[in-house]
């Protein structure tokens, strides 16, 4: 089973578009065609963005529970340290968060720091992509 590591942007933009490409990835998860992991880091990162985004902690922890994520425990800091020379600083913890836990796919909404050729070349064989290019790639 393809393992898929979700960035706080994909999580945030399913919870607000049950219809868009991260919602459908989600539905992936449910039918067992793709597993979806992230890491309790992410999770604070979608928590500490519920004013911006109108959702209240409980409509997120919700919405968390309804959808198969497996959570990590949270990134230490020592093992996000190593993928700094490669991406920003505060994108560490998603290479760390993926390659722990040995996703094909780090999946983000991210186009400035991670949808890059240079960032997407720098943490090969992890694959980086948006939503809409999973997805065209599961379909072929």
């Amino acid at each position: 089973m393809l393992k898929i590591f979700f960035d706080a942007s994909v999580i945030i933009a399913a919870l607000l578009s049950p219809s868009g490409g991260s919602a459908k990835l989600l539905q992936l998860a449910k039918k067992k065609a793709l597993a979806a992991i992230t890491s309790q880091t992410v999770i604070d990162e979608v928590l500490k963005h519920q004013q911006k985004i109108q959702k209240t902690k409980k409509e997120i922890e919700e919405f968390l529970i309804q959808n198969p994520f497996l959570i990590r425990q949270k990134i230490k800091a020592n093992e996000a340290k190593k993928y700094q020379r490669l991406i920003d600083a505060d994108d560490c913890h998603l290479i760390a968060g993926a390659n722990l836990t040995k996703c094909q796919y780090l999946v983000t909404l991210d186009k400035k720091h991670l949808l890059t050729k240079t960032a997407q070349n720098s943490v090969k064989p992890l694959k980086m992509v948006s939503p809409k290019e999973l997805i065209a790639e599961l379909l072929n």
